[in-house]
């Protein structure tokens, strides 16, 4: 997630559904695709029930969904190069942006009467010879990044929990400190877990975050300043029913997004809405067809030409034919709706101009695992998704991509991993004047990832990264390449 999990944005009614979102500004409603893992890691108890084929909140494939805001973190090797922190062996990337549930994390932890901890902690040191992503006159640095964290964990009622965690990424650069940032993830959560299929989880929680160098977010003029960072305050709900052969799953979420620095705050300050409404039905013991209908809805404080909502709708399936292999894919349709007529804006407001009020995408999200042999697992993944992104005066983009992941376990304690990825992206404008900008800008992104990760004892993991990114733009500010060397080390109790 992952996840991953958002996405990663709601009006009133669809069809039989209709949710309503309150705020001090706005009543919104809305409905947008996702999927997130339910695991036997990401729940506490699972409690007897249908097939896992029968879920729809079962896969995976929510990388470029929104969920997470960037397609980019479809690829999980590019999220740590663009953040420039790696993938910590007991926890996995530090939860970039808001969206998605809490996941349990794995071990027995520290008992303190029915409370069960997780402090953990991460340290890493780093060299990349691109700092600010930039095409000419590059910067390198070393830097070193913390993450300390603890989750809590209180079950209650038998199968139900609450959980309260703590995360922190803290990055000191030794020659760039207008990079320096100071992330931290602070969220509450409640999972019911019933006897009779039903299960609900509800979070609130506080980001503090940063937009990465590189990543399509990141304003080409703001390269030498320091870094845009903001905060985001949510709500997330997901209830699940199980029946016998069907299942039925709807999430919700609303986030306030401010951002604090680089006069970011009167483009890109926002309400996000969504909610997602998803069908599963088993068609045989190891496949189940899918159906979903959503939305996500961004209504702007200041930049009104941006506000709109994305539908989403698409059917697929998940399939699980042995031991060996498995997938799921969705293939649909979204469509932009801007919500508010064309009206002349003030300058810096006046890059967002648009030439027509409706746009339409192809929507494909796929993933295929395959275990080769007993120490090899290969995982490929499609996607063809909108993103929005208020970069440059571009309204969104649109992105096609194909990741491929390779896992190989050398030795008892050693994992070799390899991640290959390849992204298009087409960016839609329009300018003030009449000219076309932002629609001309179309980018080809390539990177690979090579890893070792080393589990020492139960409770310790030591690894290392190289990461290359190749960017190549038709806008010449926006290509870059850059090269990421990391060692790190995490605990975990």
């Amino acid at each position: 997630m992952r996840h991953l999990p958002c996405g990663s944005e709601h009006p009133a009614h669809h069809g039989h559904l209709a949710v309503l979102f309150r705020s001090s500004q706005v009543i919104a409603c809305a409905f947008t695709i996702v999927g997130t893992l339910a695991t036997a890691e990401m729940t506490l108890a699972q409690p007897a029930g249908p097939p896992s084929t029968s879920s729809v909140s079962s896969g995976s494939i929510f990388g470029a969904s929104g969920t997470m805001l960037l397609s980019q973190f479809a690829n999980p090797a590019l999220v740590g190069s663009l953040y420039l922190t790696p993938q910590w062996p007991m926890t996995g990337y530090y939860s970039i942006f808001p969206g998605g549930l809490s996941e349990a994390l794995p071990g027995n932890g520290v008992l303190v009467g029915p409370i069960r901890l997780h402090p953990h902690m991460g340290v890493a040191q780093m060299y990349t010879d691109n700092v600010f992503r930039t095409n000419n006159n590059k910067t390198s640095d070393f830097l070193t990044t913390l993450s300390p964290g603890i989750q809590a964990r209180l079950p209650f009622g038998g199968f139900h929990s609450f959980v309260i965690d703590y995360r922190t990424n803290l990055q000191y650069y030794s020659r760039t400190t207008s990079n320096n940032v100071q992330d931290q993830t602070a969220l509450g959560a409640v999972k019911f877990r019933f006897p009779g299929g039903l299960n609900i989880d509800l979070q609130g929680a506080h980001k503090l975050g940063h937009d990465p160098r590189g990543s399509a977010v990141d304003n080409v003029n703001t390269q030498r300043l320091g870094v845009n960072k903001w905060t985001a305050d949510g709500f997330t709900g997901h209830a699940e029913y199980f029946g016998a052969q069907s299942s039925v799953g709807l999430f919700l979420e609303t986030l306030r997004w401010k951002y604090l620095n680089n006069d970011q705050g009167p483009i890109r300050d926002r309400l996000t809405n969504r909610a997602d409404l998803m069908f599963s039905r088993n068609v045989t013991d190891t496949m189940s067809l899918r159906a979903t209908v959503g939305a996500q809805q961004s209504i702007y404080d200041q930049n009104k030409n941006l506000d709109n909502v994305i539908y989403t709708f698409s059917g697929g399936a998940t399939w699980n034919v042995s031991e060996v292999t498995s997938g799921e894919i969705l293939v649909g349709y979204q469509h932009v709706q801007f919500s508010r007529a064309q009206v002349n804006q003030p300058p810096p407001l006046s890059r967002f101009f648009r030439d027509k009020d409706t746009y339409g995408n192809l929507y494909v999200m796929g993933k295929l695992n395959w275990q080769a042999t007993p120490f090899l697992r290969l995982t490929l993944q499609l996607y063809r998704a909108i993103q929005q992104t208020v970069a440059s005066g571009s309204l969104f983009y649109t992105a096609t991509g194909v990741n491929l992941t390779a896992s190989q376990a050398v030795f008892d304690r050693t994992t070799f991993n390899l991640n290959l990825g390849y992204e298009r992206d087409k960016f839609q404008g329009f300018s003030s004047d009449g000219t076309t900008s932002a629609s001309d800008r179309s980018e080809d992104l390539r990177n690979v990832a090579v890893g070792l990760n080393y589990q020492a004892v139960k409770w310790v993991g030591v690894g290392a990264q190289y990461i290359f990114e190749d960017r190549r733009s038709t806008l010449a500010q926006f290509t870059y390449q850059a090269n990421t060397f990391m060692l790190f080390a995490q605990t975990l109790f």
